[in-house]
């Protein structure tokens, strides 16, 4: 028997909620699956068993506690995509075996990073 059940999100601190639901659901595009504004929580859905969530907190330290990692299937594709929304992506290189990895930051300066597994054997690393 597993010591937990299952996964059930990440979780980020954010000093302005409202700014950043409009930035997860309108500049991301994610599919609020729950807003809680009172409790300042909100989830959204990233990928089946996978959500992200933001938690409207005093922050009280400037440097990021953690990163969410996205896998993507083209980092190029990924990063079009996000500059037609005006976000650039930073410290694009390559990782490990030929990995491909970059990031960019919410408006409190959480760090997302995407990540282009590299085809190991014809079959593409999940």
């Amino acid at each position: 028997m597993k010591w937990f059940k299952q996964f059930d999100c990440s979780w980020l601190p954010v000093s302005d909620f409202e700014r950043a639901v409009e930035f997860y659901e309108k500049q991301l595009e994610l599919k609020p699956l729950d807003i809680n504004w009172e409790q300042k929580w909100a989830e959204f859905y990233l990928s089946p068993g996978a959500k992200l969530a933001i938690h409207g907190l005093k922050v009280t330290n400037a440097n990021p506690l953690g990163a969410v990692v996205l896998a993507v299937d083209s980092l190029e594709q990924s990063e079009l995509w996000l500059r037609g929304k005006g976000i650039k992506l930073y410290d694009k290189r390559e990782i490990g075996a030929g990995d491909k990895m970059a990031s960019f930051e919410d408006p409190d300066g959480n760090v997302i990073q995407l990540l282009q597994p590299v085809s190991r054997g014809g079959q593409t690393a999940d």
